[in-house]
């Protein structure tokens, strides 16, 4: 595409070596054969060949959001489409996200909210979700990965099956979800990816052994992408929340499971408090969001004094054990 500009000039920010284009920043006034009123931000790249492009940054941004039928996901949608975001909504369950759809309408008159059904163990469905987000939009800004469930027992009585199956949804289903929106970000030169891991990621505890070791898989993946990443100007964030309230123990393998007094609702954080950090998150390099000074106090104390934090697990367990049926 060819076009016309004048007075206009530029500037070339830090670009390590052999990363591709390096952007020149523009004011979209110089656009004057296109349509820049659909534009906050018009700028140029020159290519290694000396040759030039132009890359728009649109009025509309678009996050893509799985487990969005409920809790953080939900949450998160309703955040960002308050900030103006059009969002493209997936989970299995289509008649939660339907609703989840209409309410992010309502919020937000004239949102764009759309729906995709999605199990993300499935790598092909995580693409087609890309792409079809991809089809409607035109450019995906924000991968929020919140797909996830639990499972609770001891580490030595869990079935293989069960643990692979979660393996399948909380670790893959986020590795697919990474590997989906990568490109286009790279592409974009702009984007971030947000993995939803949980605070007992970074310290484990006892009946969570293998919900513990998928998350700490997850934050593992999330610090190696975050400095892979940066090149490409696409930022990627870990999100660890401590106990929320959402369906999680609703939906654990390995039910029926009781609930310790520590895990009482009044001491629950609210799914909102996260959906709203996510989406005041979003552009900002943050490496890692971790919720409550509890959880902070409990990462920090973990690497410090591990053996603290074993005494204060074997609370934790013993009080289970006491409250769980026989």
């Amino acid at each position: 595409m060819f076009f016309q500009a004048s007075h206009f000039s530029l500037s070339f920010p830090h670009r390590p070596e052999g990363t591709g284009p390096r952007p020149l920043w523009v004011r979209r006034t110089i656009l004057s054969s296109l349509p820049v009123g659909m534009f906050k931000k018009a700028f140029i790249y020159v290519s290694d060949n000396g040759l030039l492009y132009a890359r728009m940054e649109p009025e509309l941004k678009v996050a893509i959001i799985t487990g969005a039928s409920s809790g953080i996901g939900m949450e998160t949608a309703f955040a960002l489409v308050r900030r103006g975001y059009a969002v493209m909504l997936a989970a299995r369950r289509e008649d939660r996200l339907e609703q989840v759809a209409q309410r992010c309408r309502e919020i937000s008159a004239g949102a764009a909210a759309d729906v995709a059904v999605t199990d993300v163990s499935d790598r092909k469905a995580v693409e087609r979700l890309v792409d079809g987000t991809i089809e409607k939009f035109g450019r995906v800004d924000v991968m929020v990965n919140n797909a996830g469930g639990g499972m609770f027992g001891r580490v030595h009585e869990l079935p293989e099956s069960e643990v692979r199956d979660l393996f399948d949804v909380n670790f893959y289903g986020v590795l697919y979800g990474c590997q989906a929106v990568a490109p286009i970000m790279v592409a974009q030169r702009s984007g971030h990816i947000f993995n939803v891991s949980s605070v007992i990621g970074k310290r484990g505890t006892p009946f969570h052994g293998a919900y513990c070791a998928s998350k700490f898989a997850v934050c593992g993946l999330t610090d190696s992408m975050r400095v892979e990443m940066k090149p490409y100007g696409v930022k990627v964030t870990n999100v660890c929340p401590t106990l929320t309230a959402t369906e999680f123990f609703d939906h654990s393998r390995m039910a029926p499971r009781a609930q310790s007094k520590y895990e009482s609702p009044g001491k629950m954080m609210p799914a909102s408090r996260v959906g709203r950090k996510i989406a005041a998150t979003v552009g900002k390099s943050k490496p890692e969001l971790v919720f409550s000074v509890g959880g902070k106090f409990l990462v920090t104390l973990s690497t410090i004094w591990p053996r603290a934090v074993d005494w204060m697990m074997k609370i934790y367990h013993d009080d289970l054990v006491k409250r769980q049926k026989p």
